[in-house]
């Protein structure tokens, strides 16, 4: 169930460090404190630390940029070896009845990847699937953008996106693609019980083998004129609009 983005990664900033230490996936090695750090936090960043048999060490923080290669995340670091990614297979099998998904075609900015993590973790959504190609992995930048999402959300990273469609279908999964102004307005959309999102980049939208693979698209409604959304945005709107209808006394 590993996948390495190629060499170690700091995680920074108190929330996301705390969230990796808490994940049950991702694996720190070693913990990293300035000695800014007041001295309250750095024990129990220590304590936690201790608790897992990790390293816990404090540097000045001139030092603290060196090593990390970071001026922000208040002097509070933990290094990762690898991110790992969840297996197809497995993470398949062990989806519940009622599921809902994001596949991602062509999102290569760590801040938008961070968001759209944040929001499937906010509104309980069960993973995100990303290709290997004309796609940001998770990073040390998606990890801070994410605030600590990316240590808790499964994320599925595959050679064929098309294919990966085709895998959910076979699992019962409905696949709609999020484009513009295409498709079912989102305030009218019910979703089946395994529902997957295919959402694209803002310039190129969704690649032609994975859009004629979906089932359908949905759209989210806005005001004449409107201009589209971020798709971390848009991926946030619909997450939550999903998650309503599938809690709601009559979905």
């Amino acid at each position: 169930m590993s996948g390495p983005i190629g060499g170690s990664m700091w995680v920074t900033g108190r929330h996301p460090v705390e969230e990796l230490l808490a994940s049950a996936t991702q694996r720190a090695r070693k913990v990293l404190l300035s000695d800014a750090v007041p001295k309250e936090v750095r024990a129990a960043f220590e304590k936690r630390a201790k608790e897992l048999a990790l390293p816990c060490l404090t540097c000045p923080r001139q030092e603290w940029e060196r090593r990390t290669g970071e001026r922000e995340g208040g002097g509070i670091a933990a290094e990762v070896a690898e991110y790992v990614y969840a297996g197809m297979e497995e993470w398949v099998s062990a989806l519940p009845g009622t599921a809902r998904v994001f596949l991602l075609d062509g999102i290569t900015d760590p801040r938008n990847l961070g968001a759209i993590l944040r929001s499937v973790r906010a509104f309980a959504f069960d993973g995100v699937v990303l290709p290997a190609d004309r796609s940001c992995p998770v990073t040390g930048a998606v990890f801070r953008a994410s605030a600590g999402a990316a240590a808790h959300v499964p994320v599925v990273q595959v050679t064929n996106l098309a294919r990966a469609i085709e895998r959910l279908q076979e699992a019962g999964f409905w696949l709609y693609a999020a484009e513009g102004a295409e498709g079912t307005d989102l305030s009218a959309f019910a979703p089946a019980k395994r529902t997957a999102i295919v959402l694209g980049s803002e310039e190129k939208g969704i690649r032609r083998l994975a859009r004629e693979r979906c089932d359908g698209a949905v759209r989210i409604p806005m005001a004449p004129g409107a201009e589209s959304l971020n798709v971390s945005v848009a991926a946030g709107i619909i997450a939550y609009s999903i998650r309503k209808s599938l809690t709601s006394p009559t979905g």
